[in-house]
């Protein structure tokens, strides 16, 4: 495996492939100020000859384009900006820690294993 140059980042001193100076990024993507690329998928065509597409831009853009469009239509705006950078982790555990903490507010279902099942008359249970 190639060994990447490391450079240092002129805002924090932290180290970052030279690679990403020669692609025009002048600081680490801890430092960067933009934001993530969207794809929207959409479906052109029709009939038979249909194909799918995807469109790339920033995330402000294709807000933008949402709340145009949910104007337009009338509806909310229901856009899902996925942050795959995330500790998966970190998720797992405070979704974890909320689903205890919902339980423990409830008070326990008490089930009596004697108790016929009550339903409707000829469905076997």
């Amino acid at each position: 495996m190639q060994k990447l140059k490391m450079i240092p980042c002129p805002r924090c001193g932290e180290d970052f492939p030279e690679k990403r100076k020669m692609l025009g990024y002048h600081v680490c993507v801890n430092c960067s100020t933009v934001k993530p690329l969207v794809g929207i998928t959409t479906v052109e065509g029709s009939g038979d000859h249909t194909y799918n597409d995807i469109i790339i831009m920033d995330q402000d853009r294709a807000t933008a384009i949402a709340k145009a469009e949910a104007e337009i239509t009338g509806k909310k705006v229901f856009m899902e900006v996925l942050d795959l950078d995330k500790d998966e982790n970190e998720i797992s555990q405070s979704v974890k820690e909320a689903v205890d903490q919902a339980l423990e507010e409830e008070e326990p279902l008490i089930v009596d294993v004697d108790d016929t099942p009550k339903g409707i008359q000829g469905i076997d249970y």
